[in-house]
């Protein structure tokens, strides 16, 4: 029996990087790491490897195990600095058809938890060498922005 799946993304040469590893005989969790890699490439409006992020494992079909949940968001401070406000203040982000809140200010810093988050998943769930997952991402030959990616830069 083939497998069939589908793959869905932002931009093609996301789909393309993921589709490329499957088509290599990588699984599921090789192809998200593959995209998620290209995507920081080709789409870094909204994907970098500077931030955080989740990702829930489930087992295949009605393998053994429940979900499991890799927390790789961003991390802050443990403590708080005494006295004074905290420079912490929301903004509103115009996306054209959409509008999104988020905050600024020295209380908004967090340390990345992207890089560690993928590596953990490598380590556990992937098959492919990270080497080989990276790849398709590394747009050698440069790619075409779209239009919404173009308004954004």
């Amino acid at each position: 029996m083939t497998a069939k799946g589908a793959i869905a993304a932002g931009h093609p040469e996301t789909v393309r990087a993921a589709a490329i590893i499957l088509d290599e005989g990588g699984n599921a969790f090789d192809a998200v790491l593959a995209a998620t890699f290209a995507a920081c490439v080709v789409e870094p409006v909204l994907s970098s490897l500077g931030g955080g992020g989740f990702l829930v494992a489930g087992p295949a079909d009605d393998g053994p195990g429940p979900p499991v949940l890799y927390d790789f968001f961003t991390q802050t401070p443990k403590r708080r600095e005494r006295g004074g406000d905290l420079d912490f203040h929301p903004i509103t982000a115009d996306f054209g058809t959409v509008t999104q809140e988020f905050h600024i200010g020295l209380a908004s810093v967090a340390t990345p938890g992207t890089v560690k988050g993928l590596l953990q998943v490598h380590g556990d769930l992937c098959t492919m060498p990270l080497a080989r997952i990276i790849e398709p991402a590394l747009a050698r030959k440069g790619f075409r922005v779209n239009h919404l990616q173009a308004y954004l830069f």
